[in-house]
């Protein structure tokens, strides 16, 4: 599982990577369903999905108990719900040189982020795939999270609109003293937990093996997170679908309709 440093991590860092219990037999199932439904078009780099797809191999690690029970820990709260998943490919670029995007997904305040539970999101990165320097790693920057939460704290026309989810560029954050950002690096079967409302994004895939991960998010029972309007009502939709197709024992994941 995980420990106080690790929570420590994500509450300083904004990331942490571990272990799994996950079987390489699962992970390899899971890169196959992302091979179908992920296909390279038009020569494009990357490739995803969100809160479309019901891929037996998908869905058995949405419902995983492995992330209940880590979300819980790390949101500090005695029940969370699953929130969104989305699963990306990123192809092999040989030759071009490398470079990085860098935004954040969500904003929250310092009391969010320290209060119990938290109230945000715990992101969980699911590496279907090694990730080495030249595989499109994830580039993040240490901490960020924090010196934004406390902006936005500052900011009292988001008193009402926060948590909630969008994307902000780098450019369009306030100005800052940020960490150099850095890479994430992992193995096929670990998975980085973090807040995307730390300052990361995705690099170019400058190696010669696709790039693969799996993203699931929950959230505190209690806590609302703000989405655009089209992204709930996708969400809502996909979650209507789980009840359907999870199984039993573990339907309580998802929130009642």
């Amino acid at each position: 599982m995980i420990d106080e440093q690790d929570i420590q991590r994500f509450i300083e860092v904004g990331v942490f990577t571990v272990d799994t219990p996950i079987s390489t037999d699962r992970i390899t199932a899971a890169a196959e369903a992302l091979d179908r439904l992920l296909p390279q078009k038009d020569g494009r780099p990357r490739s995803g999905a969100t809160c479309n797809y019901d891929d037996p191999a998908l869905i058995d690690l949405i419902q995983d108990p492995f992330f209940e029970q880590v979300a819980r820990h790390v949101l500090d709260s005695p029940a969370v719900y699953f929130f969104q998943t989305a699963i990306i490919t990123a192809f092999p670029q040989p030759g071009v040189e490398f470079s990085f995007d860098q935004h954040v997904d969500t904003q929250y305040t310092l009391s969010d982020l320290d209060g119990s539970p938290r109230r945000l999101t715990c992101s969980f990165f699911l590496w279907l795939s090694d990730v080495a320097a030249d595989q499109a790693p994830m580039m993040y920057r240490p901490g960020s999270h924090r010196p934004l939460a406390a902006h936005w704290e500052t900011q009292t026309d988001l008193v009402d609109e926060i948590p909630r989810i969008i994307g902000i560029k780098l450019a369009d954050l306030p100005d800052l003293d940020y960490a150099e950002p850095q890479p994430l690096l992992a193995k096929a079967g670990q998975v980085s937990v973090l807040t995307t409302g730390m300052v990361h994004g995705a690099s170019v895939n400058t190696g010669d093996t696709p790039r693969k991960a799996m993203v699931i998010t929950f959230h505190d029972v209690d806590v609302p997170v703000g989405l655009p309007e089209v992204q709930e009502v996708t969400k809502r939709k996909y979650h209507a679908m789980l009840r359907n197709i999870l199984s039993p024992e573990r339907r309580h994941i998802v929130r009642p309709s």
